[in-house]
């Protein structure tokens, strides 16, 4: 098989628009691409979003931006859905979650791609360090429930994505810590057909800052720990310090035993990058820095898997 390289093209939508986004990821050599769905621009509570359109507006958006990637012959393999599940006192908020987490999931479909990553409940979400471990468990678990109706209703997959640290509160994230992420994740999937629809989207630049301090297993270990249940890959680096979201290779992580421990659970989908474009400046040198980061996966994983890409 040929191994493909995605690019997650927030940046790119948020500066060029969404269609001209994805024509970038095809110039600059990408494969496949991570649609971000997490901003405001994808929010019922934004009278100007396309989420608070009617539903043939809605429709006939997305199927536009999936006819266009079809044509240019990119996949769009997965989106980014709902960052922020739940605000402490924010009663608003957390029921339009519920609205626009079935919109991700419906927008999914219709840009064919299997998932649509979202982030869990957060120690930041709670604005404190002192969290009660059992409402953060039963509110993941009544969140996501509720979440995956909507994946079931549109066949797609939510992918839980890894955490990491909690900077305003100086703490590792409660589901920053790979063992209380694995458990709500199990605790989730032994209910019905939930194990169908929700899997892991492995962070390694979030677990590699829960490694600073707070006695985590470095990203390697954590895939190793999560298994088969990743689906799909938000690939950067770090420093461990502070969330850069760099080109891989350029921090800390020990990119061959990640690449080993990938291949050790049978991982076999896009190698998707969600980096920082916009790190050494706007517009233009983001696509540059976007061209740099796909040639220098591409690069690795032709040398790594030379049978993959023979002619």
């Amino acid at each position: 098989m040929k191994r493909k390289v995605g690019i997650a093209i927030g940046y790119y939508q948020r500066a060029y628009g969404d269609m001209r986004a994805i024509e970038i990821a095809k110039e600059i050599g990408a494969d496949a691409v991570d649609f971000d769905l997490s901003t405001n621009l994808y929010d019922v509570a934004n009278p100007d979003s396309i989420y608070a359109k009617s539903e043939e507006e809605f429709v006939a958006y997305f199927t536009a931006l999936k006819n266009r990637a079809d044509e240019l012959g990119i996949e769009v393999c997965q989106t980014h859905g709902r960052i922020t599940t739940y605000l402490k006192d924010k009663d608003e908020f957390n029921a339009n979650v519920f609205v626009n987490a079935r919109l991700d999931c419906y927008a999914t479909k219709l840009l064919g791609a299997p998932y649509t990553v979202m982030h869990d409940i957060s120690t930041c979400g709670m604005g404190t360090p002192d969290v009660d471990p059992k409402f953060m468990h039963d509110m993941s678990f009544e969140i996501y429930n509720k979440i995956l109706v909507y994946a079931k209703e549109f066949c797609v997959v939510v992918a839980n994505e890894t955490l990491g640290d909690a900077p305003p509160q100086k703490c590792c994230d409660f589901f920053g810590s790979t063992d209380e992420f694995i458990m709500t994740y199990n605790r989730i999937i032994a209910v019905g057909d939930n194990a169908k629809y929700f899997k892991m989207c492995l962070d390694p630049g979030h677990t590699n800052k829960a490694t600073r301090f707070y006695d985590n297993p470095k990203p390697p270990k954590a895939v190793r720990m999560m298994g088969g249940n990743i689906v799909c890959l938000h690939l950067n680096d770090n420093d461990t310090f502070t969330d850069q979201h760099k080109i891989p290779f350029t921090g800390t992580i020990d990119w061959a035993d990640l690449f080993n421990a990938l291949d050790e659970i049978g991982y076999s989908g896009v190698y998707n990058m969600e980096i920082v474009t916009a790190a050494y400046g706007e517009k233009e040198m983001a696509i540059e820095t976007g061209a740099f980061a796909v040639k220098v996966l591409r690069a690795y994983l032709k040398k790594r898997y030379p049978q993959d890409f023979a002619e």
